[in-house]
């Protein structure tokens, strides 16, 4: 009984920091700030050593990429990866993918001015308006902290609220480059 109320409190911790980013993320209306927030949050509040992003070359985002190119928090930090090597590794599956081990076929994920020593990865499919654009990328040199068969239930939940938090900035930073490119006339 005592390891089931030990699982249940480590659960309960678990939901509360994935709560506390999805807080942080929802209330972002630009592209920059809601990856600076997310990768920031995440590696820091789950001692994730290796946290980032790989985005598909052909996707409705692709004209806003250069807002999260150009932060320097996020420099080195996302990789651009054409659309079909990137589906064909995650088997356009919209669930995060957990592997450890042999991690080779993943390489293609990294940013390229950066080395990973990794031994386990969780792969999240990003989703905007049911099609998938990239994935937050999870690592460690532990083998054992994401692996086969673990419940992914809280960075399922993570991936749905990243999706509303993408359709929203989306939208967003639309209308605001609209807005500059047609100014409002002058009284």
């Amino acid at each position: 009984m005592e390891k089931i109320f030990e699982r249940l409190r480590v659960n309960q911790e678990i939901a509360d920091k994935f709560f506390e980013i999805e807080t942080c993320i929802l209330s972002v209306l630009d592209f920059k700030a809601l990856f600076e927030k997310l990768l920031s949050e995440i590696g820091t509040r789950f001692s994730i050593p290796y946290v980032w992003l790989s985005m598909v070359d052909e996707s409705e985002i692709s004209p806003l990429i250069g807002a999260i190119e150009s932060s320097d928090d996020l420099r080195g930090r996302l990789k651009i990866i054409e659309s079909e090597g990137f589906l064909e590794l995650v088997e356009d599956r919209t669930k995060p993918l957990l592997a450890n081990g042999d991690l080779k076929h993943f390489y293609k994920l990294f940013p390229s001015s950066q080395k990973y020593f990794l031994k386990s990865i969780a792969v999240v499919p990003l989703l905007l308006d049911g099609r998938i654009i990239g994935s937050l990328n999870l690592g460690d040199s532990d083998p054992m902290r994401y692996r086969p068969g673990m419940d992914t239930r809280f960075l399922e939940q993570l991936a749905v609220k990243l999706s509303i938090c993408l359709s929203n900035v989306t939208a967003h930073e639309k209308l605001r480059l609209l807005a500059e490119y047609n100014p409002a006339p002058q009284e």
